[in-house]
């Protein structure tokens, strides 16, 4: 397959070793930019607040289907946090800060630390749907908030936990809020969804394309091109990381959405130009008024 659907799919060796330490990283870089600008917080408090920082969601988010935290059910995880703060806080003449502040160093930081979350929003998705598939409501005949609701959460549980519930969602939805909801949406949909109509006239629509990028991207079979999980993954993996790097500072910088500027291009259209009122009163209506 094509190098860049394998960086996706994550299918390259130690991938999750790999994406583990970056977002340890980049949650070491936040907090050290940030909060420890000055590096005079102490050693531990900085380290906590690092791991939090990188892996609120992984840390929190189980707890709400009842599942063990990755935290302490999966080595990796931890052992990444002490590897990416040591490498932002302890290596010699600080060169591992200094690097992960250049351009290069930030853009490796933002691209694997992204794939770990596509990997977040898919199988968080799997994991609710598994849990509720047999279960579904008498609407729909498949489940369709949990598993949209459930990566969401993993990705903003960071937000709440160090903003607080008002000072987080008081601007409106959160970036990290809009790009949960969207590919969780369109994952769930397209990978879940047999039967309902949303699914069915979803993959109606975009599969024939889905096939013909499954090709170019070098699928060995037609089993392969036409794997719906995949190419799923894939699709809202492009999609994020794509928003990830054009997000970066050197570019349209983190107040940057799709989806606002594409509400406010649709407001004005339907809004239309507002007429100017003219507060000053004429100079006829002056001479009448005398």
């Amino acid at each position: 397959m094509n190098p860049l659907f394998k960086l996706i799919t994550m299918d390259f060796p130690y991938a999750t070793e790999t994406v583990c330490v970056f977002m340890s990283i980049q949650g070491s870089m936040a907090v050290r930019n940030g909060p420890n600008r000055t590096n005079s917080m102490n050693w531990f408090h900085a380290f906590v607040k690092s791991t939090l920082t990188a892996y609120a969601g992984a840390t929190f988010t189980n707890i709400f289907m009842g599942r063990p935290t990755a935290m302490f059910a999966n080595d990796v995880f931890f052992g990444s946090c002490l590897i990416g703060f040591g490498v932002v806080n302890w290596l010699p003449l600080d060169i591992g800060y200094q690097f992960f502040n250049t351009f290069i160093g930030a853009l490796l930081a933002t691209v694997f630390s992204q794939v770990f979350r596509v990997g977040g929003i898919a199988g968080f998705s799997d994991a609710a749907y598994n849990a509720f598939k047999d279960a579904p409501s008498a609407y729909y005949p498949t489940p369709v908030f949990g598993p949209i609701l459930f990566p969401t959460a993993l990705g903003n549980m960071g937000g709440f936990l160090w903003n607080g519930f008002d000072a987080y969602l008081e601007k409106g939805m959160p970036w990290l809020f809009q790009q949960g909801v969207a590919c969780s949406t369109f994952y769930h949909f397209y990978a879940h969804d047999a039967e309902g109509i949303v699914g069915v006239t979803l993959r109606s629509v975009v599969k024939p394309v889905a096939i013909q990028i499954m090709g170019l991207m070098g699928a060995e079979d037609g089993k392969e091109s036409e794997d719906d999980q995949l190419f799923a993954k894939f699709a809202v993996g492009v999609f994020m990381l794509a928003m990830a790097i054009v997000r970066m500072p050197q570019f349209l910088g983190p107040k940057f959405s799709p989806f606002t500027a594409v509400a406010n291009m649709v407001k004005g259209v339907l809004g239309g130009k507002k007429k100017k009122v003219n507060a000053k009163p004429s100079k006829k209506s002056k001479k009448k008024n005398q």
